[in-house]
């Protein structure tokens, strides 16, 4: 499918993986970081894989579906950049008056944030091996995309499909556990 045609939702999938390189060097150069644009393709993954399960989502009404990737990818890195810069204005502790409530979770965070680990702990646990081992040394042991690449001897698009589904599965899982899927 050329950069003009139209396509199917699938399509689009197989065209982000034919340009992978190319699209992540794009969310690298918007970015202006590596990591950064490691996190926003997988980020375009799961919102290519959100998007194309949604009812009415017609793929066939994109007229350039390179540029349409590329605008998803810029879209997720200015909402990125724009979380980090949220991040950094929030108050510190050092900014609060000595006389502020404690910033220790409360005892229901606690539990509640134990009961989020265990369900993720079970969704990794129900993931194919490959997929499971590719988000716990990805995430487990904060490797990068290509360490995991290398340490599992697999491409790094490998790894970002399994990375796609391992966080869809486990997204999918928790809202399934809060009520919300």
């Amino acid at each position: 499918m050329g950069s003009g045609q139209r396509g199917k939702a699938s399509d689009l999938t197989g065209l982000l993986e034919a340009h992978y390189e190319d699209l992540r060097r794009f969310a690298a150069r918007k970015a202006r970081s590596a990591s950064l644009a490691d996190d926003v393709m997988q980020d375009t993954w799961l919102k290519l894989s959100d998007l194309t399960r949604a009812p009415g989502f017609d793929g066939a009404a994109v007229r350039n579906p390179l540029s349409y990737l590329r605008r998803i990818i810029a879209n997720l890195v200015v909402d990125r950049q724009r979380q980090a810069a949220a991040q950094a204005r929030r108050v510190t502790p050092g900014d609060l008056p000595l006389d502020a409530g404690s910033d220790a979770p409360s005892a229901f965070q606690v539990l509640a944030g134990r009961q989020e680990i265990a369900i993720v702990q079970a969704a990794i646990a129900e993931l194919p091996d490959k997929c499971r081992q590719v988000i716990l040394l990805y995430r487990g042991h904060d490797l990068t995309m290509q360490q995991v690449a290398d340490r599992l001897g697999i491409s790094p698009r490998t790894v970002e499909n399994h990375l796609a589904k391992a966080m869809s599965h486990c997204r999918r899982r928790l809202k399934e556990a809060r009520g919300d899927g």
